[in-house]
């Protein structure tokens, strides 16, 4: 006798062979609760699946904060496997990660610096378990491939690890020309290596509501006002006060513009750590006849609220890196002052052929900086068909690198039947 749940079953049995013979990405990313970069990059990969791979499923093996950040992702992504990573010393892999690489058909890093050995410290434990992974999907024959992640350093003596490892991996994508340049100087050589943009180029989630009632409480008009974000935790990279250096540069761009324009400035956050320095060091200090149109934003966000902020920004000057790509990706134009200690990642402003907006702030007198966020506000249209020409580039670059992940995982899909 059939019963109607033995015809659901019945129903339903195709439809979950269909789904178990989808090929099968894992994904190691998610890095930081408290850094709107960190959250989004997971996003971007996502989306550029969607656009690009969606008959694949996702499963993401997530390094930080698996509850609070798994989510949010699955608010947006339902269905969305989160399993937190692992791999750690003299500790077996749980069942649920076995079976996540049982049924792999490709295994990919995101975007990050995580194996930049020697940035963060010489301790092997910050980098080997990540190549352990790589080495583990190896031996079951699955493929792998880094996809827009930076190298800042390789010390020795990593290298040869890092040869062994990335030779044999689908391709290695960087998000920056010169960490390209620095693995190639090490001896790693791989089929597939080139630059491809940072997978939050690729983010697009924008809480319109939630970015709206915060313009409208802080009285910024759309078009009218410039975004800004501040680093100044230098002090984290060299000893000699700097910060307070960067500081004062910080308010003396604000100023400049603000005279220079009488736009609207919105200082926002990139990172929650920075929020109480920012305010301090910067907003507090502002002169008399300058504060007035200045905002500050003394509460984190996450990115598809600043997203839909920064996307109805007259333009963004940012002194962290991934504010500017989430504008860019909305059509924003985007200057980036650095410093060259934060790393490599600011490369790919030259590699995406808009390194006219691109500053070393130790480097250059702060009059190019003004003059640049200046000349944006005197001809923003231009400026848009810059960014508009950069996101060409970036999508086609994302199109021609996610054909070569598409034919590795489905090849090997096609394989385990």
């Amino acid at each position: 006798m059939i019963t109607r749940r033995s015809l659901a079953a019945s129903l339903a049995a195709p439809l979950l062979q269909a789904q178990t013979r989808r090929p099968h990405i894992l994904l190691i990313s998610g890095w930081n609760l408290y850094n709107i970069g960190d959250v989004a990059i997971p996003m971007g990969f996502l989306r550029l699946r969607d656009q690009h791979f969606p008959e694949a499923k996702v499963t993401l093996l997530i390094a930080s904060y698996p509850e609070e950040l798994g989510g949010y992702y699955r608010k947006l992504y339902p269905d969305l496997a989160v399993i937190p990573w692992e791999f750690k010393p003299g500790v077996p892999l749980s069942p649920a990660m076995e079976e996540a690489f049982r049924t792999a058909d490709f295994l990919a890093l995101s975007s990050g610096m995580t194996l930049s050995y020697g940035y963060y410290g010489l301790e092997w434990d910050r980098y080997i378990p990540r190549l352990l992974a790589f080495l583990k999907a190896r031996s079951m024959g699955i493929p792998y491939g880094i996809y827009a992640h930076s190298f800042d350093k390789l010390e020795p003596h990593g290298e040869y690890l890092y040869q062994d490892v990335l030779g044999t991996a689908a391709f290695v994508y960087t998000r920056d020309s010169k960490s390209l340049e620095l693995l190639k100087s090490k001896g790693v050589r791989c089929p597939e290596m080139a630059f491809a943009p940072d997978s939050t180029f690729a983010f697009d989630f924008r809480n319109k509501p939630a970015g709206d009632q915060w313009m409208r409480e802080q009285q910024l008009e759309p078009g009218k006002f410039l975004a800004f974000i501040a680093r100044l935790d230098v002090n984290r990279f060299r000893a000699d006060g700097r910060e307070k250096v960067h500081a004062e540069q910080t308010r003396e761009l604000i100023i400049r513009y603000v005279r220079a324009t009488k736009d609207q400035v919105a200082i926002v956050p990139e990172v929650e750590r920075l929020i109480k320095d920012t305010k301090a060091g910067v907003y507090d200090q502002l002169p008399a006849d300058v504060k007035p149109l200045v905002k500050f934003r003394d509460t984190f966000w996450m990115p598809d609220e600043a997203q839909h902020v920064y996307a109805n920004a007259r333009s963004l000057v940012s002194a962290e890196m991934h504010s500017p790509i989430l504008a860019l990706a909305a059509g924003t134009p985007s200057i980036h002052p650095y410093f060259a200690q934060a790393g490599l990642k600011q490369w790919m402003y030259q590699d995406l052929g808009i390194g006219e907006w691109l500053f070393d702030q130790d480097q250059v007198p702060l009059d190019n900086i003004v003059g640049a966020m200046v000349a944006v506000h005197k001809d923003t249209p231009s400026a848009r068909k810059k960014v508009a020409k950069a996101m060409d580039f970036a999508r086609q670059r994302q199109r021609e690198t996610w054909a070569v992940l598409k034919k590795a995982a489905t090849a090997h899909a096609t394989k385990r039947g």
